[in-house]
C-alpha cells in the first residue's frame, strides 16, 4: 500500500459506497479492535509521515471519520474505525467507503483491508524495561528467550483490575532492577495479564536433545525456583494425570519474546 501523502486533486465520493447515502455513518464509535487500514509506514521518521497522513485524511476525507495510529514493530499503520467483527455492516460500509474513494481518477485507498489492531495496551510505544523494547533491539530474530518468573491476571473476575495487574507487575520488575537484574513486564490486555520475566537469551538457551538448559539460564532457575501467580505460590501435581501425585510449586518457564 502507498503511504506517500494523497497530493492534490479533485475529490469524488461514489454516493452508491454509503448505504441510504449516509457517508460517515459506518465509522461508529466502538471499542471493537477491527479497523480499516489505510496506509503503512516504515522506515526512517515513519511516525512523522504517518501522523501527516492522518492528519491529511482527516482533513481531505471527513466522511470517513478519524483515523489513527496503529503502531507494528518499528512502523506505523493509519487505520481508521473500531469494529467488533469484519463481519459487521459498519465495518464493510467503511471499507467499501475508503475503497471508493476518487482523486482524479486514482482510488488512493484501493488497497484497504480490515485488520484486527493490537491491544490498546501493546499499540502504546514500550516504556523502560517493557519486554518489547528487548525485542525492538533483535528486529527480524525468532531465537530471543526470557526467563518468566511471575504472573499477574484478573483470572477474569472483578476481584482485581486490570491496571492493579500491570501495576503489580511493572513494580515487580523495579525491585528486581534496583538488584541488579535484568528485568522485565510484558502486558496482554486481552487475557489481562501481565508476566515479569528475567535475563534474555539466544538459541543456546534450551537444548532440545540433552534437554538442558545453558549455565546462565539454569543459574536464575535456582535463584527463582518458584514462578508466583498474583504474587502467591502456586502448588501444581507432579503428574497432571495422576490425581494422587505429589504436588509441588509451579517453575520458572522459558518463553521466547513477543515479536510485537
Amino acid at each position: 500500500m502507498d503511504d506517500d501523502l494523497l497530493g492534490d486533486g479533485d475529490l469524488v465520493l461514489d454516493p452508491s459506497a454509503t448505504r441510504a447515502g449516509r457517508p460517515g455513518s459506518a465509522a461508529a464509535v466502538s471499542e471493537g479492535r477491527w479497523s480499516v487500514l489505510l496506509g503503512t509506514f516504515t522506515g526512517a521518521g515513519s511516525r512523522e509521515r504517518a501522523v501527516a497522513f492522518a492528519q491529511d485524511v482527516a482533513r481531505r476525507f471527513p466522511a470517513l471519520g478519524s483515523p489513527f495510529l496503529e503502531g507494528r514493530g518499528e512502523g506505523a499503520m493509519v487505520v481508521v474505525g473500531r469494529f467488533e467483527a469484519p463481519s459487521d455492516a459498519s465495518a464493510q460500509e467503511t471499507l467499501g467507503l475508503a475503497k471508493a474513494i476518487s482523486i482524479d481518477g486514482r482510488r488512493p485507498f484501493a488497497a484497504a483491508m480490515l485488520i484486527r489492531r493490537t491491544s490498546a495496551v501493546d499499540a502504546t510505544p514500550p516504556r523502560p524495561h517493557d519486554l518489547r523494547s528487548l525485542r525492538a533491539t533483535a528486529p527480524g530474530r525468532r531465537d530471543l528467550y526470557t526467563l518468566q518468573i511471575a504472573v499477574w491476571s484478573t483470572m477474569g473476575t472483578d476481584e482485581i483490575a486490570p491496571e492493579s495487574v500491570r501495576g503489580e507487575a511493572e513494580a515487580m520488575v523495579a525491585r528486581l532492577r534496583r538488584q541488579g537484574l535484568e528485568a522485565w513486564f510484558h502486558h496482554d490486555a486481552d487475557s489481562e495479564t501481565s508476566t515479569v520475566t528475567v535475563g534474555s537469551f539466544g538459541s543456546d538457551a534450551y537444548d532440545s536433545r540433552s534437554t538442558l538448559y545453558a549455565p546462565e539460564v539454569e543459574r536464575l532457575m535456582r535463584q527463582f525456583p518458584k514462578q508466583l501467580v498474583n504474587g502467591e505460590e502456586l502448588l501444581v501435581r507432579v503428574d497432571p494425570g495422576n490425581p494422587r501425585s505429589q504436588m509441588r510449586p509451579l517453575g520458572p518457564r522459558l518463553v521466547e519474546v513477543p515479536l510485537d
